[in-house]
């Protein structure tokens, strides 16, 4: 997920604009556009349902906590309702710019990539990325949630502040309402991806990759 953070620094760095395009394997996707920070998707491609937690539809303007995906282009298997836990919300008013196609806002990441602790706080990814984004000298991350905190691992280049970090996560999770917070940061030469090459940032307590050690 693109974050302001990143935005702010390729503005900086190469004086330029972000081109934010969303997209699944499953067939989805949606493109920017300059009439403001929503992305419009083709609708006459991809059927997308927004839902709520328990699978009922959710009204456009209203955010969803996931959402279903019809492809109408995908022939040789076909995918009918499939869930995908990205969190938008979807817009029906016309656009500015006169493309007719609707448009997603407001991508906030996947929600089965929340921490949820068992005294109801619930801690965004966000409270992690932003921090750990910012060093540039950490060059990956993977975050797994702790009965009271957070056991992170970092793959660095050269010398990165972990105990500034530490202590400033640590402060992230006790504002976001987490009592007496815990927060490791660990070194190590590599993470273990996923078989598809993909990095696995955030994993819940409970997740199925859970049982496997950092």
């Amino acid at each position: 997920m693109l974050t302001e953070d990143t935005r702010d620094s390729v503005r900086t760095v190469w004086r330029t604009e972000v081109l934010d395009v969303w997209g699944a394997s499953e067939g989805a996707f949606a493109l920017p556009c300059n009439a403001g920070t929503a992305k419009h998707w083709p609708d006459d491609l991809v059927i997308i349902e927004p839902v709520d937690d328990d699978g009922n539809p959710v009204p456009a303007g209203a955010p969803a906590a996931k959402i279903l995906v019809t492809s109408l282009y995908k022939l040789t298997q076909p995918l009918i309702r499939y869930e995908i836990t990205d969190e938008m919300t979807l817009l029906d008013e016309p656009c500015p710019c006169g493309c007719a196609h609707r448009r997603i806002a407001n991508l906030t990441g996947r929600r089965d990539d929340l921490f949820r602790y068992d005294d109801g706080t619930v801690v965004h990814p966000l409270v992690f990325r932003s921090p750990l984004g910012r060093d540039r000298r950490v060059i990956e991350y993977q975050v797994r949630q702790t009965p009271r905190g957070a056991a992170i691992t970092v793959r660095t280049e050269g010398e990165a502040a972990l105990e500034s970090l530490r202590h400033q996560l640590t402060g992230d999770l006790a504002r976001a309402g987490l009592a007496d917070p815990e927060v490791t940061i660990t070194q190590v030469d590599s993470i273990d991806r996923l078989h598809s090459g993909k990095l696995r940032r955030f994993i819940p307590i409970g997740h199925p990759d859970y049982s496997a050690q950092p």
